[in-house]
């Protein structure tokens, strides 16, 4: 993962987005969840939020720790990585989210952020496909 200096072995990456699509909880078939497991599988500690997917739930990896809101999830995270296009994600306090993290830097495989206002804020953004 570029965004993380090209290894991501021991490292903690914040996901936001396990389902499918946005307003669903369907995880079957999750793109979110083949990127997830692959960074595990690179040595990655991967915690996770999505506003349909309860912690402790079961409904997916016990790998992937699933947290209760998103700034847990980025508590100490060396990168967050933004898989799904939930709405509520564009809106969220990214001065609080930029604090709790190791290292302030988004992977947006969504383009759902601005990153002029990101980068403002001191993340290093990148943009799939931007």
């Amino acid at each position: 993962m570029h965004a993380a200096g090209g290894d991501v072995d021991g490292l903690r990456i914040a996901v936001w987005g396990l389902t499918f699509k946005a307003d669903t909880d369907d995880l079957p078939d999750s793109p979110a969840l083949v990127i997830a497991a692959r960074l595990i599988e690179l040595g990655a500690k991967v915690r996770g939020y999505d506003p349909a997917v309860e912690p402790g739930s079961g409904r997916v990896s016990e790998a992937i720790e699933v947290c209760a809101d998103p700034f847990e999830v980025c508590e100490g995270a060396h990168v967050l990585a933004v898989l799904t296009e939930w709405d509520e994600f564009r809106w969220l306090d990214f001065e609080r989210v930029s604090s709790t993290m190791a290292t302030p830097a988004i992977v947006d495989a969504r383009n759902l952020l601005d990153p002029a206002s990101l980068r403002r804020r001191g993340f290093a953004y990148t943009g799939v496909g931007r």
